[in-house]
């Protein structure tokens, strides 16, 4: 018993938070983040890294100047979106290797290194399996005969339909004090989101250039993006060795970071360098080349029904109002339908609820069905 007591003095005692100085430097980095796409539109973003311990939004960089360099000396310049985004519409690139230049608003000019242009294969599958609790993991498939070895990344945006916990019919305006039909549902949206794990893959160790149900993601059976219809568009990026290199060290970084015994942070910085100040820090990797996509659709009917469905909506209730007292209606509430009369024709007042129960857009979807959605 004592040997047990001394074993939990000890290690409670030896546990100290480790606060690296690295992520305590007020140093604000810049980063560079973006693919170009040879086919289609590319973004490029401009941000500022923060610490770990900061709770203010990431500042992104306005009024920089960008554009591409081919090895010729050809510039093709980007145009600023906003929100620190600058994008280069889809154009034909004929030459073999390009760079990226960075001027920000206060002259300081950034360059990556030359980069070749890759080319991605075509994605074989975009598949999913039911795991033992009745959720879903989703996996990528490619091959390239063409290459002896590959270098993968993936990102991916998930698109869901979901509903509020009730569909209001009725809308009542507080300054007339009238009810009227809704004229738009807010009871149906779309929502969707993207990727924010690094998803690798290399096949130098491998007998194939061939990557075999590489898993994406995984959905839980309660899930409430599986609960109507679930689609998944995954983009797949042919990228170098050194890219390749470069990721993984940023993956060991973030999913290491924190744990007990996983490896300290470091500092990575990407294939950028500022040419008006040497010493100064970069991150980001550039890239450029085609992108392969593929989407899926999956319907509820084709997954086991769970128990229950993880809304945040359990809390949600409905209320009544009288006609008579619907003048007196006020607050952050929703109309929703009529109570019939139980003694014939019409209805004797409303039922409501909050506006979060009510309105699907408060949890930050769109009532617009996506162009692409089936």
């Amino acid at each position: 018993m004592r040997r047990v007591l001394f074993l939990i003095i000890l290690f409670s005692g030896c546990v100290d938070p480790y606060n690296p100085p690295n992520l305590k430097s007020s140093d604000s980095l810049l980063v560079i983040d973006g693919y170009i796409d040879t086919a289609t539109k590319s973004t490029i973003k401009l941000t500022r890294t923060k610490n770990l311990t900061s709770t203010d939004p990431v500042q992104t960089e306005a009024g920089a100047t960008l554009w591409l360099e081919d090895n010729k000396g050809s510039k093709i310049y980007l145009q600023e979106e906003g929100n620190g985004a600058y994008t280069l519409a889809a154009q034909a690139f004929s030459l073999k290797e390009y760079r990226l230049h960075v001027v920000t608003q206060d002259s300081k000019e950034y360059v990556s290194d030359f980069v070749a242009v890759t080319e991605s294969p075509a994605i074989d599958s975009v598949s999913w399996k039911l795991t033992q609790e009745g959720g879903i993991q989703l996996y990528v498939s490619t091959h390239d005969d063409t290459k002896k070895e590959g270098f993968y990344r993936w990102s991916f945006e998930e698109t869901w339909t979901y509903t509020a916990a009730y569909n209001s019919i009725f809308d009542f305006n507080p300054v007339s004090k009238t009810v009227s039909l809704r004229t738009e549902s807010i009871y149906r949206c779309w929502a969707s989101d993207r990727s924010n794990n690094i998803l690798i893959a290399s096949t130098q160790r491998l007998n194939k250039n061939l990557v075999s149900e590489f898993p994406l993601i995984y959905k839980g059976n309660t899930s409430e993006e599986l609960r109507y219809r679930y689609s998944i568009i995954v983009h797949q990026y042919a990228i170098t060795e050194d890219a390749y290199d470069y990721w993984q060290q940023q993956k060991k970084n973030t999913e290491d970071l924190g744990t007990l015994f996983g490896p300290l942070p470091t500092q990575i910085t990407g294939n950028y360098k500022c040419l008006t100040d040497p010493s100064e820090k970069v991150v980001g990797y550039f890239h450029i080349g085609s992108v392969s996509s593929k989407r899926i659709y999956i319907s509820f009917e084709e997954l086991p029904t769970p128990p229950f469905y993880d809304t945040g909506y359990s809390s949600c209730e409905l209320n009544g109002v009288s006609l008579s007292a619907i003048q007196n209606f006020s607050g952050p509430f929703t109309l929703v339908a009529g109570i019939p009369n139980p003694n014939g024709p019409g209805i004797v007042g409303y039922t409501y609820t909050s506006q979060f129960c009510a309105d699907c857009t408060l949890r930050g979807g769109t009532t617009t069905k996506p162009d692409f959605w089936e």
